[in-house]
């Protein structure tokens, strides 16, 4: 039989209230391993920022209390099982386009994020975007996504493989579709030189010889 724990946590205090929720459980939804949030549960590890948001995002659970050791509702209630069910109703609805639409979203502030980091002489362009990478190969990671991630890019055309630093079908798409007009135009260049050759050929061949022309003389 598994000892009862000796130390108060919020987080197991808000698994009991939420029901249904193993440690393990729990765990997979914040994107950690059982043993870290059990250690987590037993003071062994210091919850993060990062964590905490994460249980903020699951549950509801106000951030800047669940840091300081006490739990309560984003609005700093009481935490109770009523205020979980209205919450997972509010933010269960996750479907495809959703996602697009947030990605879209967060596409914009990125794009703002990344022109304040040239702005000015302390420039650090690539500093931004390597965290930005790292924090998205971590999401991918932490949540266990790359099964998932696979199958959305074998159905991309043209087809690509995961990485950040590499192009997208659109910019591949957009390269190759350069590529065929040159193409293209080199290929109506060649016809309309291959055409006026065969041009001044016919009407060469229409003209008298030089020998030809002194004989008629």
């Amino acid at each position: 039989m598994p000892r009862a724990p000796t130390k108060k946590s919020p987080i197991r205090q808000l698994r009991k209230i939420i029901g249904n929720k193993t440690q393990i459980g729990f765990a997979r939804s914040l994107g950690i391993s059982g043993s870290a949030l059990k250690r987590i549960e037993n003071q062994d590890l210091r919850l993060t920022r990062k964590i905490a948001l994460r249980i903020f995002a699951e549950t509801g659970a106000n951030l800047e209390k669940l840091l300081a050791g006490k739990l309560r509702t984003e609005n700093g209630e009481k935490y109770t099982s009523e205020f979980y069910k209205k919450w997972k109703e509010r933010w269960t609805n996750q479907n495809e386009a959703i996602a697009i639409d947030r990605a879209k979203a967060l596409g914009w502030w990125t794009k703002i994020l990344f022109r304040a980091s040239v702005v000015g002489s302390r420039r650090r362009l690539w500093q931004v975007w390597r965290t930005v990478a790292d924090a998205i190969e971590d999401c991918a990671r932490d949540f266990d996504l790359r099964s998932q991630k696979e199958n959305i890019l074998a159905k991309e055309k043209p087809r690509v493989k995961w990485n950040l630093a590499g192009r997208t079908p659109d910019e591949i798409a957009e390269i190759e579709k350069e590529r065929l007009f040159e193409e293209s135009k080199e290929s109506d260049y060649h016809r309309h030189r291959e055409k006026v050759m065969a041009a001044l050929t016919r009407q060469k061949s229409k003209q008298p010889s030089s020998r030809l022309r002194s004989r008629r003389a």
